[in-house]
Order: C-alpha cells, then structure tokens, then sequence
C-alpha cells in the first residue's frame, strides 16, 4: 500500500506526534506499507493521484472556501485512494487561546468542520475528543500520542543531568500557555519566600526563546517576579531533542486550566514525564486525571487550592522516596498503557481497512 503523509506545517509537536513518529514505526515494522511525504499536495502530479492509495493529513488539507475544501477532496480521491484526517485537538477555541483571533478571522473552526465531515476516516488522541468527531463524522478512531524510542530523545539519560544534590522542577512547553502558566502564580510567590528550602531546589522553564516575549511573562510567575534564587532556564530545542529537557528535570510541573477546549487535549505532558522516568505535579483536570491516580502516580492540584503546588513542591523537595515512588510508579503505567507497538497494530489494521483496494 503506498501511503502520502502531507505535511501543511513540519516540523512541529502535532506533526511529529501524530504524523511522522507512528508512520516512521510503521515502516520500520510493517513492510506492506510504503510511504511518500511532501509539502505541499499541488506538487503531485496526476500519475502520482493514480499510485497513491491513502492520503494522511493532520487538521486540514487545505485553507480556503468550502468549495476549495470539496474540490480538493475529490482531486485527492478520483482515482480511488482514501483520506485519513487526524485532529490532536478540539477545532474551537476559547478566547485566551494565542491562535484565537486567526481562527476567528479565517472561520479557521468551520473549515475544519468541513474537513471532519468530508475525511473518509478520522483519528484523534482520546475518547473525550472521539466524543466531539462523532456527531460530524462516525468514522472515528483513538490512536495514542506515544514515544518511539528509535527517537534518541526518548532514552532517558541520566548522566546529562547537573547539580544532582538539588532537586529539580521544570515546566515544558510553547507560547500558548499564558494562562495555565496563571495557576503556577501563588505557588511560586509562597515558595520564593520559604528560605528554609532555598539552596535545596532548582525551578527551571524550559523552552526558553530569547526572542518571544511570552516567556519573559512566564519566568516572572516561575521565579516570582526574578526574586528566587533558585531559578534556571533551559533553552528551546526542536522537536528531535526537546524532550532532552527532561533529563535536566527530576519533576514537571503541568498547569492546565479546567476548560472546555483543555479537556479535549492528549494527556502528552503526563506521557513524557513517566516515559523519562520523572514524578508529576498537575492540574486537577481532563485529560490529566484520566492517567494520575493522586498520591500514586503523582499530585494532583485543585483549581480552588493554587497553594498546593508550593505544598507538594516542598514535599517532594524534602522526601527523595516519595520523589522516586512517584515517578517509578508513573513509568511503570504509562509504559504499560502507551504502547507504540499495540498502537500500531490497530493503525494498521485500520490502513488495510480503509486503503484504496487494488
């Protein structure tokens, strides 16, 4: 079966994710299929239409009027092959959110609506989002966001790891966190002001990018306005070796505000933390509370309680057994219930199931 990833935007998370990391599984495993990826779909000849069974796209195929979105649709399927659309995450957003006034100006939401009922089969990332596809379009499946270690990143490397007589909280992520970042606020003033702590304790921000002025906000909350001495940075990296951060890390902290749009996210935070072997402190939301079992797993924190990510940094600082059983239990489950290989058998049957038949 001859396969064509398009990628409309790469390299990103979204597209490494869900588009490049399980095929690259995929074709190192399952020979029967055979892969071509490019850009940009305009650079496909007609003899290229005739030989390729299914097309892979991730959240659209094409930005333009809905007649452009059918026409396109049927250039890519008139010789026979098949679409497979795949959504990371909910297609409406909420006002906080960075991209809101873009989507909200280009009707970006209908397009992709259009693109959900026209797609001849749908993947996403988790029953919540299943959930929201099926009214548009039944042809669903839940396919995992997971780690394939033939990724260097994904191997865990402790000897990277500096100062290890402290211990070591990160937060990872993008410039569209302004206000889950908000959450992190009265922790980080109460901690700043726990001298009995400092010297014993390093918060990081990782993915610091000199040249975005969101993460200048973002450390002002993590070092309290720049007055915990106690405060580092990590550098931004690419998508092959952000999760090298990690390594740098014996706990993450993932803020995430309890709203509708964030509820209909993956639970990758919590996916990478237990796959590098770290412990995890998170909000106490959809789709965390789907995989962290609080005080097993790791610490949930409620919306009404934004003190208590001070009171289990402070605990996790002070009880390097707690630290490890946290994230050894984490590990252990996420390693069971996120399986590339178990994932890819169903993405392959579902290939063979919905590939052009010759």
């Amino acid at each position: 079966m001859k396969i064509c990833i398009v990628y409309n935007a790469h390299p990103t998370g979204c597209s490494f994710y869900r588009l490049e990391m399980p095929n690259a599984y995929l074709g190192d495993n399952y020979p029967e299929f055979d892969y071509v990826c490019v850009e940009n779909i305009t650079t496909i000849s007609d003899e290229g239409l005739k030989s390729i069974d299914l097309f892979l796209f991730s959240r659209l195929w094409c930005q333009g009027t809905m007649e452009q979105v059918e026409n396109v649709y049927k250039a890519l399927t008139q010789y026979g092959a098949k679409v497979i659309l795949d959504l990371d995450d909910y297609w409406v957003l909420e006002s906080g959110h960075i991209m809101y006034r873009h989507y909200l100006q280009t009707k970006l939401a209908d397009v992709i609506r259009k693109h959900i009922k026209l797609a001849d089969w749908v993947t996403c990332t988790t029953e919540h989002l299943a959930a929201r596809i099926r009214p548009l379009n039944a042809n669903v499946s839940i396919l995992q966001n997971e780690p394939y270690e033939a990724y260097q990143q994904f191997i865990p490397n402790p000897e990277e790891e500096p100062d290890k007589h402290l211990v070591k909280f990160g937060w990872f992520g993008g410039a569209q966190h302004g206000e889950d970042m908000e959450l992190l606020r009265a922790g980080m003033q109460k901690l700043r002001w726990d001298a009995n702590l400092d010297g014993k304790y390093r918060l990081y921000l990782g993915g610091w990018n000199d040249n975005n002025p969101v993460y200048e906000g973002y450390e002002k909350i993590i070092s309290d306005q720049g007055n915990n001495p106690n405060y580092g940075r990590i550098q931004a990296a690419d998508i092959y070796s952000y999760v090298g951060g990690y390594n740098f890390v014996n706990v993450t902290l993932a803020p995430l505000r309890d709203t509708k749009f964030n509820k209909l996210k993956s639970e990758l935070k919590v996916v990478e933390a237990g796959w590098m072997n770290k412990a995890i402190i998170a909000s106490e939301t959809i789709p965390y509370t789907d995989v962290i079992r609080h005080g097993e797993n790791g610490f949930l924190v409620p919306y009404n309680k934004p003190k208590d990510w001070y009171k289990y940094i402070k605990q996790l600082i002070l009880d390097p057994d707690l630290r490890k059983g946290l994230a050894d239990n984490l590990t252990r489950d996420i390693k069971s219930r996120f399986n590339v290989a178990e994932t890819a058998k169903k993405r392959a049957e579902l290939y063979r199931q919905i590939g052009r038949k010759l």
